[in-house]
């Protein structure tokens, strides 16, 4: 099991938009190992960093995000439900491919990139 508090340590380090940045990279890999049939105990690990994130972003930030509230949600459902979700191939790829949605999302709302190419 993770280190959950050497993870936050880590993450509160960062800049906002490298959180972001860091968040977004965390949902990216839940989407590919949700797309190579990991393992049904690693989705459950990863819903858990991209929630701690999330909850870490609407902490620090002190903004009412309404997107960071519908992650949070989503990530929330999909963490509880995971018992169903494991058994339906469907439904894993459905949440690869939200997954890949929000992290293009999140990593847009960084700025990282735009702040790259200039």
């Amino acid at each position: 099991m993770p280190n959950w508090s050497v993870i936050e340590a880590s993450f509160l380090r960062q800049s906002y938009p490298q959180q972001l940045g860091e968040l977004a990279a965390s949902l990216a890999r839940l989407k590919s190992w949700c797309q190579k049939n990991a393992s049904r105990e690693l989705i459950p690990v990863l819903l858990s960093e991209n929630l701690l994130y999330v909850n870490l972003l609407q902490q620090e930030s002190h903004i009412n995000n309404v997107e960071l509230t519908q992650l949070q949600e989503l990530l929330q459902n999909w963490l509880q439900d995971w018992v169903t979700i494991c058994d339906k191939p469907t439904e894993i790829a459905s949440l690869a491919d939200v997954a890949a949605t929000w992290s293009k999302r999140v990593l847009d709302m960084s700025g990282l990139l735009s702040k790259a190419v200039m």
